[in-house]
């Protein structure tokens, strides 16, 4: 018997919840305090989490750790995807961002003693250079790592009973 899924379902919830986080966060001027950028995270593991029990509960328990791993990896994948496009409309939106970070970036430079001034111009130019590229990039891998870690956490806590035994039902 084929597998119900939930990943779908999730994924677009976890991600629609994460971009909207992360609007909050940039329009508040809150996304370049550390903590709080972590905060974007929390709909996506809640989401992995509830997709893995959802999909064991979907399936009746007969799903294995690999099962419920996998519909959460393509839970994430989902996500990604959703990042990936918000990070290209954030980069075309919000050009103001870019020279933000180039002038945050800068400040903690100099913060380094052994920083010359060269090697912070140096250091600039190719951070402005590779912006796009770093931005989706970070969307690309940070969500999909997390993705990873986070399916781990879901496809342990979720119930199983294993396969579903085969019956001559016919």
């Amino acid at each position: 018997m084929e597998q119900k899924n939930t990943h779908v379902k999730w994924g677009l919830i976890s991600g629609v919840l994460m971009v909207g986080i992360t609007i909050a966060l940039q329009l508040g001027g809150l996304d370049q305090k550390s903590f709080l950028g972590w905060l974007a995270y929390l709909p996506f593991v809640v989401g992995i989490i509830l997709n893995a029990m959802a999909f064991s509960k979907a399936n009746d328990g007969f799903v294995t750790f690999k099962n419920v791993f996998g519909s959460g990896f393509k839970a994430s994948m989902i996500v990604t995807l959703l990042m990936i496009v918000w990070s290209v409309i954030y980069i075309y939106a919000f050009p103001e961002m870019k020279e933000k970070a180039i002038e945050m970036a800068r400040a903690e430079m100099a913060k380094k003693p052994n920083m010359t001034d060269e090697a912070m111009d140096m250091g600039i130019n190719i951070f402005r250079k590779g912006y796009t590229t770093i931005i989706i990039s970070g969307a690309l891998f940070g969500t999909l790592v997390m993705g990873v870690i986070f399916s781990l956490i879901g496809a342990g806590v979720a119930p199983k009973k294993g396969e579903r035994p085969i019956t001559d039902n016919f």
